[in-house]
Formats: structure tokens, sequence, C-alpha cells
């Protein structure tokens, strides 16, 4: 049989490594250059024996050793190039060395196939704005901490005033016939005002309650409760004097009808910044690595995520609204928060003020006992750590033979790349699982504490810049950094358009594209897809994961 012809070059310094965890995005002329830039030796003219199954070079042992890649012109592809890295070199005499190897088959192939849609597990993406990743990635996030002050609204605790309602006119002296409507809400009594504070005021509470004992009216004081200054728009209340045995007045206020929860718009600004470290990846911007944390300080509390807030600006927007009524209602509305201008179903409600007991009677006892706080159970939701499994690949019938026994152990490869586990998801299992109970504090609230907070001044919302610890938002922006983000969607793959490597891993059963290359040499692309490669855009910063790696 004839001897065919063709040009081989050694190379040394390949970086390419052969399980296909690293591969560049490089066109066949470039492997050349790489190659012929890297070279140990070169020639031409050279015979392959169909006969024989490797390379016979008249190039010495000691030069031979030194590659560890080879590139070879194959007459039966119209002198295609291949590539391929060095198994075994070995000596048949002077000048006369065995050279056994395996094709790269990425490398090789890389320009006859045409990337199409499949379903990606991960990727690096084109688009890292805030927000626009929100596959849940299930890391480790440390227990979260609370970064810069906490922020609460003074007009819910600072002020307050004794509210009474009573059937009593104590300074008419007769019955009260009639409704009030006070924030949309009908009472059958009127509505008196005493201010709390200075202290001092409190005694026109004691004589309110003395006069219309004294005028055998005491039953029909119905309750007496604080409300927190947010209620009462002092510019519109309307003073009482009522006489006082001593010679003195007292002095109350009553309420003038209204038909709307009184309300005030508290904002707080999106934090994107972590102390000490710039993250690199926006996602390291979002929930659960940076949040926000609202509490009523009485055992209710609620994550906000920034990213779920769609107004205009940086901010978060909470409506505050409190209505009129025993021990007072409210609740903190997030403002055009997941879609929703006012989204109530996600609203915290606000902790109920003090109810004042003052006669002893059983209906007083009951109603002093069980008007407290009693807290709406708030559930989390408990995030899954469901990881792709990676299948294992059916073993493949050998092609046949066309250059050499590099080339029937490719048929041998491509059992064992896509085997294992995929690059990212082991690494991410070394990293340790999400768990909500970190995003939370340790000690809840409880139920009982309506009365303390309002005495600390604390009975408010209370709003929480909550984030990873330092140490650990560096660990996940380093992961996010090499393997990308999760997508869990099906799209072409991203394959260069980063400024330096695009990581991409593809469904288990995934084909990540077509062309005209032998379907042994597809199936070890495919299986490299599927197990997760890098895939570099210059040979030398292959390997270096502290390169910057822009979008391009």
């Amino acid at each position: 049989m004839a001897d065919l012809k063709s040009r081989i070059i050694l190379a040394s310094g390949i970086k390419m490594d052969r399980d296909y965890r690293n591969v560049l995005s490089y066109t066949e002329d470039e492997m050349v250059s790489l190659c012929e830039s890297n070279k140990v030796a070169e020639a031409s003219n050279y015979s392959f024996l169909r006969s024989n199954q490797n390379l016979y070079v008249d190039f010495s042992y000691e030069t031979c050793l030194k590659a560890n890649y080879v590139a070879f012109q194959n007459p039966d592809y119209s002198n295609k190039w291949f590539f391929a890295w060095i198994d075994e070199v070995n000596y048949r005499g002077d000048n006369n060395t065995e050279i056994v190897y395996t094709i790269d088959s990425w490398s090789t192939w890389f320009d006859y196939w045409t990337a199409k849609p499949c379903f990606i597990v991960r990727e690096h993406v084109n688009n890292d704005a805030i927000g626009a990743n929100l596959v849940p990635e299930n890391l480790d996030t440390g227990e979260c901490v609370q970064v810069g002050h906490m922020e609460e609204d003074t007009s819910l605790s600072d002020f307050s005033w004794v509210a009474i309602m009573s059937s009593w006119d104590v300074k008419k002296k007769k019955q009260f016939q009639g409704i009030s409507i006070i924030n949309g809400n009908i009472f059958g009594t009127k509505v008196y005002l005493v201010k709390t504070e200075p202290a001092s005021n409190l005694e026109n509470l004691m004589k309110f309650l003395f006069v219309t004992n004294a005028d055998g009216h005491i039953d029909d004081v119905n309750d007496i409760f604080i409300i927190p200054s947010i209620l009462v728009d002092e510019s519109k209340i309307t003073e009482v004097l009522f006489d006082y045995p001593d010679g003195s007045q007292g002095r109350v206020y009553e309420m003038p009808w209204s038909t709307a929860p009184a309300k005030i718009e508290v904002t707080t600004e999106k934090r994107y910044s972590f102390r000490g470290y710039t993250p690199k990846n926006n996602k390291c911007f979002i929930y659960p690595y940076n949040y926000l944390f609202v509490s009523n300080n009485s055992g209710n509390n609620n994550i906000y995520r920034y990213e779920d807030f769609y107004n205009d600006d940086d901010l978060c927007h909470f409506n505050v609204q409190v209505c009129f009524g025993i021990g007072a209602s409210g609740r903190a509305v997030p403002r055009k928060y997941r879609g929703a201008g006012l989204n109530d179903d996600e609203s915290l409600p606000l902790a109920k003020y003090p109810v004042c007991g003052w006669s002893v009677d059983s209906y007083t006892n009951w109603l002093t006992q069980n008007a407290i706080n009693i807290p709406t159970q708030i559930l989390s939701n408990v995030l899954g750590a469901g990881q792709n499994i990676i299948s294992s690949s059916a073993p493949q019938t050998p092609a046949k033979t066309i250059i050499g026994q590099g080339q029937q152990n490719l048929a041998s490869t491509s059992n064992i790349v896509g085997q294992v586990g995929s690059v990212a998801t082991n690494v991410a299992s070394s990293l340790g699982q999400f768990y909500s109970a970190s995003l939370m504090p340790n000690i809840q609230g409880g139920g009982n504490t309506g009365d303390v907070n309002y005495a600390m001044k604390r009975n408010t919302f209370s709003i929480r810049h909550m984030q990873c610890k330092t140490e650990f938002i560096k660990i996940i922006d380093d992961y996010f950094s090499r393997f990308g983000y999760k997508l869990n969607t099906v799209e072409t793959p991203n394959i260069t358009g980063r400024q330096n490597f695009n990581y991409v891993e593809i469904g288990s059963s995934e084909e990540i594209g077509y062309g005209k290359v032998p379907a042994v040499h597809m199936q070890n692309i495919n299986n490299a897809c599927r197990t997760g490669v890098t895939i570099w855009h210059s040979h030398s910063n292959l390997g270096n994961y502290n390169v910057s790696n822009n979008i391009v």
C-alpha cells in the first residue's frame, strides 16, 4: 500500500486537559499557529502507513519526550489538521521514534459544528443586570447579618394618646346617642383623647374617670386604650373642658369623623454594596445574599427582595396604614412589589398597643388579658436543594481507524467523559447547600410583647438590611465567576460571550450542536458539555480564573 504524505508538528506546554474540562475556542488555523509557536520539532513529507496504527517520526527520542501535543495533516481528509495528546513515546532506534496519541476531539472539530438551542443548566450570561438572573443556586449563605443602621418610623412609637370610648357625654352630662366614624370604622360611642406626654397630662384621664363615675355612668365607659400619634391630627381635634369637683377643669379632645385610614410612606434605599468587598457578579446583590428584613418587633417579620420592587428609583417603598380601634390596627404594605401596586398579601401587621383596665369586673379583666398582640405565624418556604445529576453516557462502538492507534483510543475516551457529576455541581456540593434558617434571626419575637414594646418605644416597624458575611459572599462570587449562573432554560449556548472564558453545562441528554463531525468525536464534545466545560478564548490565560472576564 502506498505511503501517504503529511506534515507533523510536535508541541510542548499545551494546556488543554484530556477530560475536556478546559478547551479552546480556536479555529483550525489558530490551533496550528498555537502548535507552531510552541513547537519542539516540525517536519513534512511524513509517511503514515495504514497498516501501522501509530506515528513513526525521525525525531530523536529525547526531542519527542519534550512534547505533550501533536498536530498533523491527514490526506484522507483533504489535508485537514488533526490535534492530539501524546500518550507514549517509544524508542525504536536512532532518530526513529514511535508516538502513541489520542485525538483531541474538541480542538480538531471545533470549526465543524454549529451550536443549537438546547437545555442549559448553567453558563456565563451576557446580561448580568441586577435582578435579571433569579434561578435559585441553593448555595450556603452562612448566617446573614445586618449591615448599616436599623431604620424605624418613630411616628408609630415616640408619642401616643389615650383613647376613651364612652357613651356618656362628660361635658353635657347626658347620654350620647349616635355614632362616631373614625378611619372609616363605625363606633356607637363618643371618642375622647388624652395626651400621654408630658406625663402630667394623664391627670386628665383620672379626672375623666372620676367625674364619669361620680355621675353614675362608669359603666358607659366601654374601652380605654393607647393609639399612636399618626392617628391624631392635632389641627383638627376639638378641645373639651369639663368641671372637676376641686374647682379645676379636666381637658380631653374629640376626634373628627374620618373615612380613611391614616397613611404614611416609608422608604429605604436598596443596598448594592458589601462591606470590604466588591462582588464581580451582580447576582450577589439579590436574595438570598442581599435582602431586606422587616419586623414589627413582636413576632411578625418578613423578607423582602430588593429585585422584586419594580419602581423606577433605587428605593423600597412601604405604605404604612393605621386605623383607629382597640389597640389600634395597622400594617406595612410593600408598594410596587412583585407586580402589585399595593401587595396586601405580603403586608406586615403592626403590633397591638396596650389596653387599659379602669374598673374591676370580669369583662374588663378578660379584655385586658386578651387584647394583646397575638402574632400571625409567618411560614418559611424551605427551598429544596435538588441537584442535576449527570447520567453516564452509553458505551460507543469504536469508530473506523483513520490514522493510528490514537484514533482507536478515542472511542474509549467517550465512555469516560460524562460519567461523573458536573464540575459545577461537584464544587457546589463542597460549598454546602442553602438553608433558610440562616436568613432569619435565631430567636424570633414572642407574641406577648406588645406592652413592653410600647414602653420601650419600639412598637413600630424595624427595617434591617441583611447580607451574607464577607467570607461567604467572596466564596459565592468566586463560584459565579468560575461557573456562571444556573439557568435551567432552553437557548443557544453562550460559547464566546465573555472576554476570556465561558463555562457551559447542558442537560445530561442534550446535544450542543450539529455539523460534519464523526459521531464518536461529536459524542466526546457533547459529553464534555454535559459534564461542564470551560471554553477559553486565549491559550495564554487558560487556567487563570483571576483574569478579567467581562461581557463582550
